[in-house]
């Protein structure tokens, strides 16, 4: 419709436009009258005064950095330790420091001793300054023994000296022939699994 077309002559009986939002506001009005008996008078202005937060025995803390004895440390004389440096010292006091080593060498098994390697050797686990490996047969164990050296140098350098000093190396676990309570020591059975 065009704003400055002349209205339609039922538009001119009807009663004129009225706010929505005040005749809502009316009719809450009303019902408000209805059940208590009046209407708030809003003309009225509001003589109560906002409440005061209520004190607590608890000090507030500024968020300021102090010192041991409790008194402020101008910015620039004071320095924060990261999480990394938190962590290590946390890691060298509580003595953590052998069985993290011996967990990055069993994690990191692969990048030690090279793929290849690594499909045949597991890490078993570090006892003291031992690490127990285990091979999935014999000429790898013998490949392993040889390799020794390299593989302690390597260790050493990644995870520091004197945390792992030797290995234990052992071939394929070979199946049990005793059964039963009884048993004959013989010469049992030979080396021709792997």
């Amino acid at each position: 419709m065009n704003p400055d077309s002349p209205r339609s002559d039922s538009s001119k009986d009807s009663a004129p436009d009225v706010d929505s939002v005040q005749a809502a506001f009316a009719r809450m009005r009303q019902e408000a009258a209805k059940r208590t008996g009046q209407a708030p008078d809003l003309n009225r202005e509001r003589t109560s005064t906002p409440q005061r937060r209520k004190k607590s025995n608890t000090p507030r803390l500024p968020g300021k950095p102090t010192g041991k004895d409790g008194r402020y440390i101008p910015y620039g004389q004071y320095s924060l330790e990261g999480f990394g440096q938190l962590l290590r010292k946390e890691i060298k006091q509580r003595g953590w420091n052998h069985n993290l080593a011996g967990g990055w060498v069993q994690a990191n098994w692969d990048e030690l001793v090279g793929d290849h390697v690594a499909a045949h050797t597991k890490v078993e686990m570090l006892k003291e300054t031992s690490l127990f490996i285990s091979c999935d047969s014999t000429a790898w164990a013998t490949n392993l023994r040889m390799m020794q050296r390299q593989i302690l140098q390597a260790i050493a350098q990644q995870v520091g000296p004197d945390v792992v000093t030797e290995l234990k190396i052992f071939g394929p676990h070979t199946p049990s022939w005793r059964h039963g309570p009884l048993h004959v020591k013989g010469r049992g059975p030979r080396d021709t699994y792997g």
